[in-house]
């Protein structure tokens, strides 16, 4: 199951929660306030490689559709 990150509309407080992509569209119910979003944030995610730069996380970030 995929971690889909929102921001909370009432409090102002980010929160992540681990979801069925199934239910990715679906309302989330923030555990701080309890206010109701149905807006999720854009996400970066973090990739470990195998380049000569050690063996620290890089972080992507970047748009790769091929769209202008």
């Amino acid at each position: 199951m995929p971690f889909y990150e929102y921001h909370c509309p009432g409090c102002g407080q980010p929160f992540t929660l681990l979801r069925p992509m199934a239910e990715r569209d679906q309302p989330a119910e923030c555990p701080q306030c309890g206010q109701v979003t149905d807006t999720r944030e854009l996400s970066t995610f973090a990739t470990s490689g195998s380049g000569t730069g050690g063996s620290a996380p890089s972080f992507g970030g970047g748009c790769s559709s091929g769209f202008s």
